[in-house]
């Protein structure tokens, strides 16, 4: 498919049109100020950008939403079917696992409509119960499982140490909790033989089994996600691979060099395989299942380890993303908007200090102009656009309103995990964290005792806002998600009944 322009020349038109305005209504303010107080001019300018990045990333937002909904839907088509060669490719299914294993995953995934396809368990397993459940799986479904001796290079590493030599012309990435529909090999070489440039096909996902109270109540941002930002990047923006549910070629596989041993792995092997003249394609007709996080704190590992990720690819990557000849400008502008918008938390960090220290401590008079504030608060909310439209005709208002306030403040409590995850990616060594798949039952006591950093942060920060400038209001947007994170620990914790048909469906994999 041929990429284009026309999304971000109308995301910049509009973006340059509205900071355009703030720049004229603040210019006579903002000069007399850096000219009578150099310093705090400088840092009431640099405050402005800060405002100017984020109102980017906000129309950003809200125009993939209607972008996709008033320009591309009802236009997608998926590439027709074409009739297999004599000679079907090789294809192997790698499912990657460590002390995750689920065997029920893993045997629908495996009911294919393909014949020439073998699957090879991966397994970094290190707990003596999932190298037992994973030994019986095999040897029942005559199954190859790989292990190494070490655990260098996390999941790209693992990946790396079988596809390296193996013998296939693709493979199909599949994640402990992933589900692949029987058809999806056959309709994803429909899709390479489309085009010899396409290197990955990444299909689109929903989220199902979801037998806690905080799965049922926050998964549904994957049902609107996928569809919507996807299909957008694909024809509009830097599509990625995402990890699982995607087959690539070996061809691509051979000229990156196999994955990048980071913790984004996925994103760093699409800008590799991209530089290499191959693409990324999405297939939206083809629908693959995951699970969401099972409660809060499984949420805020699987948010950790994403900000490292992040973070890393920024130190390593950005030079060469800017300087690539391969990728578009607007490719390079999607990357940034997108990726860098997690560990850019510690960069927010910076504006948090300047306006509510730094700035009350020069006693600085520069206000900015009343109407500002409106497109702020608009773009605040911005990233729910899509969630609310996409859900709108498919469930009751009432719950669509709780899921989205119960979202901003779910998200709006990762600020302190942001934070610190970029700042230990920043200054140390990003670390893969695997997303922990059981829950337990917790008390409130318990919930405060693990939230007890974001509690500190969200106090202190509270205290310095006050002493300051008086007033919480500055930071109240990052202390009350803070606050509230206990109550959402506790409120969306699993009941015994959801425990128990978990432990229940453990059991029966063990079988």
């Amino acid at each position: 498919m041929t990429k284009s322009p026309a999304l971000y020349r109308v995301i910049l038109l509009v973006w340059a049109a509205l900071f355009g305005l703030a720049l004229l209504t603040t210019a006579g303010s903002l000069s007399r100020e850096i000219t009578q107080r150099p310093v705090a001019g400088v840092l009431a300018l640099v405050t402005l950008l800060f405002i100017g990045y984020f109102w980017l990333n906000g129309i950003k937002d809200v125009l993939y939403t209607a972008w996709y909904y008033l320009v591309m839907r009802g236009r997608i088509r998926p590439v027709r079917r074409r009739k297999l060669h004599r000679h079907p490719p090789r294809v192997v299914m790698v499912y990657c696992t460590r002390n995750d294993f689920n065997a029920n995953s893993l045997a629908a995934s495996m009911k294919q409509r393909y014949t020439n396809v073998h699957t090879v368990i991966l397994d970094d397993s290190d707990k003596p119960e999932y190298l037992t459940m994973i030994d019986i799986f095999a040897a029942t479904h005559d199954v190859q499982v790989v292990r190494r001796e070490n655990h260098v290079g996390f999941k790209a590493g693992n990946l790396n140490n079988y596809l390296t030599g193996a013998d296939y012309d693709y493979f199909v990435i599949l994640d402990s909790d992933e589900i692949i529909p029987p058809r999806f090999i056959r309709r994803m070489l429909d899709y390479f033989a489309s085009d010899q440039s396409i290197g990955i096909v990444q299909a689109t996902h929903v989220a199902t089994r979801n037998v806690t109270r905080f799965q049922q109540k926050f998964s549904l941002g994957v049902d609107s996600h996928w569809p919507v930002y996807q299909s957008v990047k694909n024809r509009y923006g830097f599509l990625s691979l995402l990890g699982h549910g995607a087959m690539v070629s070996k061809q691509a596989f051979d000229a990156a060099g196999g994955f990048p041993l980071m913790v984004a792995e996925d994103l760093c092997f699409s800008l590799a395989v991209r530089e290499h003249g191959y693409t990324t394609v999405f297939a939206p007709d083809v629908t693959c299942q995951e699970e969401f996080p099972v409660d809060y704190l499984a949420f805020r590992k699987r948010h950790s380890k994403w900000t490292q990720g992040n973070m890393e690819f920024i130190r390593k990557n950005t030079r060469p993303i800017m300087t690539s000849r391969q990728l578009h400008w607007y490719e390079k502008l999607d990357i940034v908007l997108f990726t860098y918008a997690l560990p850019l938390t510690a960069v927010f960090s910076v504006f948090v200090v300047i306006n509510v220290v730094v700035l009350p401590m020069m006693h600085a008079s520069f206000q900015f102009p009343l109407w500002m504030l409106i497109p702020t608060v608009a773009f605040l909310v911005a990233p729910m656009v899509n969630d609310v439209v996409f859900h709108w005709a498919r469930m009751a208002h009432t719950k669509l309103l709780s899921y989205s306030g119960g979202s901003m403040m779910l998200y709006g409590s990762m600020y302190f995990t942001s934070l610190r995850s970029s700042l230990k990616s920043m200054f140390g060594n990003s670390v893969f964290l695997v997303t922990p798949k059981d829950s337990t039952a917790i008390s409130f006591r318990e919930a405060l005792r693990s939230t007890r950093s974001e509690l500190i942060f969200a106090g202190v920060l509270a205290v310095i806002s006050l002493v300051f400038t008086r007033s919480v209001f500055p930071v109240f947007l990052l202390v009350l998600p803070a606050m509230v994170a206990p109550y959402l620990m506790v409120r969306h914790q699993p009941t015994r009944a959801e425990l128990h048909e978990r432990q229940r469906g453990k059991v029966l994999q063990a079988a």
